[in-house]
């Protein structure tokens, strides 16, 4: 049995309408992805940025803005193998689906809520989209 259930009506498709295992034909397939700051590649920042003020405390007041750009530099190079091996994003995605609006008044109505929320142009019916 299929995986694919319309989010709107709850529908599942036929499983002779599901071919090679994809969703089926005139569905649409809506995916939202969110990315965010991996909290792993932040807290490396933050401890070099911890790092180079540390180190900037141990320099004389007089010295410390001709050094702060060494400091950077050295602790930049210390965390350089950790910051490759560590990715800076990670993402959430979430894949839904809607069954063929084209075939039922009602379901088209709704998927063109959807649309207009995103600010998308509606779907209009016409002779060759029954």
């Amino acid at each position: 049995m299929s995986n694919y259930k319309c989010a709107l009506s709850g529908i599942k498709p036929k499983q002779e309408d599901i071919i090679d295992d994809e969703y089926p034909d005139g569905w649409i397939e809506i995916t939202i992805t969110k990315r965010y700051i991996n909290p792993r590649y932040d807290a490396i920042q933050f401890i070099k940025e911890s790092l180079v003020q540390q180190y900037l405390q141990n320099v004389p007041e007089e010295q410390r803005e001709e050094q702060e750009l060494a400091i950077t530099i050295q602790v930049d190079a210390q965390y350089a193998t950790l910051e490759q091996v560590t990715e800076k994003w990670e993402t959430e995605t979430e894949t839904l689906y809607i069954a063929d609006p084209d075939n039922d008044v009602a379901l088209l109505n709704e998927y063109n809520k959807v649309r207009k929320m995103f600010g998308l142009k509606p779907i209009v019916r016409t002779e060759q989209n029954p």
